[in-house]
């Protein structure tokens, strides 16, 4: 017998309400937000997981930042190389 995958209860509605509460209470969400990693960085295995998930994205990172290249230039290009020498038209009679 086939299982249904479970539904979300996150959805677009709930999102909003959570960045509303968020907004109206900035500094008892900041305090939370404080009080959670403190809680949370006593733990070993959370420490670990956080830090190997830091140094996957720090990796990341440096590989996108070796693989930007010079911008391109805006704006029509000065010599037409974009447009081949053999331009045909077709026409439909």
């Amino acid at each position: 017998m086939e299982t249904k995958p479970k539904c979300s209860q996150y959805n677009e509605k709930k999102r909003e309400a959570i960045y509303k509460h968020r907004h109206a209470n900035v500094e008892a969400y900041n305090a939370y937000q404080r009080a959670y990693y403190k809680r949370k960085s006593q733990d070993p295995e959370w420490k670990r997981n956080r830090a190997l998930k830091c140094r996957e994205a720090n990796k990341r990172y440096r590989q996108k930042k070796l693989m930007i290249t010079e911008p391109k230039p805006k704006g029509r290009p000065k010599d037409d190389e974009s447009i081949p020498e053999k331009y045909v038209v077709v026409t439909f009679d």
